[in-house]
């Protein structure tokens, strides 16, 4: 035991008495500072995302996508090996980080193990999107960063009474980008790098009117208040995602159908003022109009004519019978 100074004699012991850590309490401590490592290491990439404003470079790339869509997220990696391939998935708003690839094979541990794939050229393939697929997915070759790709999902949802699908009605379409931060929101990386717009069938941008309003507009989410007349019945309204260079990554339509309006009646032909048809039949159908009432009258007298021969062989027959009888 060291020589330490005294503040109490209750605490001399341990105050100066050293322990060994035990083995296992270090293995411990080591795979805990590896995860945390890699958590660090995504925190600190989003951030400096964030301050430098970057949308895309070589080894960065944004993928935008639809519920229910496919998705191949590219891995540039110049070999084909893919033994020595790690995709990471990454999560800000839940702080979630897995690997879904270990040495080029899917991890069968994953919850996106049935609809994930890895392709020849180490590409990772998701496949029917669902909202829990939104993050931030690495490549990484024994360890080392190749590629980032960032997923994002658009999604069109309504709080509205599907009994409002009429005229003079009013629904409310939400249109949200759900990030890889969490749905709805955005942050400072992102601005300026895309954009979400609300689209009429002619590829117009909707704007403020009697018939439509934009409320709540964010940056990943966007309002559209439909006040629905006749005329709106089976029309399409479109969220379109697009990139501050106008190029269109990504869309998704709401169709306005009125499920409880009848169908118009369709009136029926009607006679014409002057009483004379118009309407001229084709050759084939006067021969038949013609022949058919013929060939059943023909069939008529045949079946008459045998009957009649029968009956009278018939009669004959019985003459014979009684006159043999007599004799």
């Amino acid at each position: 035991m060291t020589n330490c100074r005294k503040r109490s004699q209750e605490s001399k012991a341990s105050l100066c008495r050293e322990r060994p850590q035990s083995r296992s309490s270090r293995g411990g401590g080591e795979t805990t500072n590896m995860i945390a490592g890699e958590l660090l290491k995504r925190i600190l990439l989003l951030l400096s995302l964030q301050l430098s404003d970057v949308r895309s470079d070589k080894n960065t790339e944004f993928v935008y996508k639809t519920v229910g869509d496919d998705a191949i997220l590219l891995c540039s990696l110049a070999s084909s090996d893919c033994s020595s391939i790690t995709w990471t998935f990454f999560r800000s708003g839940q702080v979630r980080f897995s690997k879904e690839v270990i040495h080029g094979q899917v991890n069968r541990s994953s919850d996106k193990a049935g609809r994930m794939s890895v392709a020849s050229n180490c590409s990772l393939v998701l496949r029917d999107l669902v909202l829990g697929d939104v993050g931030s997915y690495v490549c990484l070759e024994r360890e080392k960063d190749i590629t980032t790709v960032y997923l994002s999902i658009l999604a069109i949802s309504s709080p509205s009474n599907v009994r409002e699908l009429k005229p003079g009605g009013t629904v409310v379409l939400s249109c949200t980008l759900s990030s890889f931060y969490e749905a709805g929101h955005c942050r400072q990386y992102s601005g300026g790098g895309f954009k979400l717009r609300w689209l009429a069938e002619d590829g117009t941008e909707l704007t403020n009117h009697s018939r439509h309003q934009l409320t709540e507009r964010t940056q990943c989410n966007t309002n559209l208040v439909l006040n629905l007349q006749q005329k709106d019945n089976s029309r399409r309204w479109r969220c379109q995602v697009e990139t501050k260079t106008g190029k269109r990554e990504t869309h998704l339509d709401f169709t306005s159908s009125f499920l409880f309006e009848s169908a118009p009646s369709t009136p029926g032909p009607q006679p014409p003022a002057d009483g004379e048809c118009p309407v001229r039949l084709p050759i084939s159908r006067i021969v038949l109009c013609v022949a058919l009432p013929l060939m059943v009258g023909a069939v008529g007298v045949v079946t008459w004519v045998s009957d009649r021969k029968r009956n009278r062989m018939l009669a004959a027959a019985q003459r014979r019978e009684t006159m043999r009888v007599r004799y």
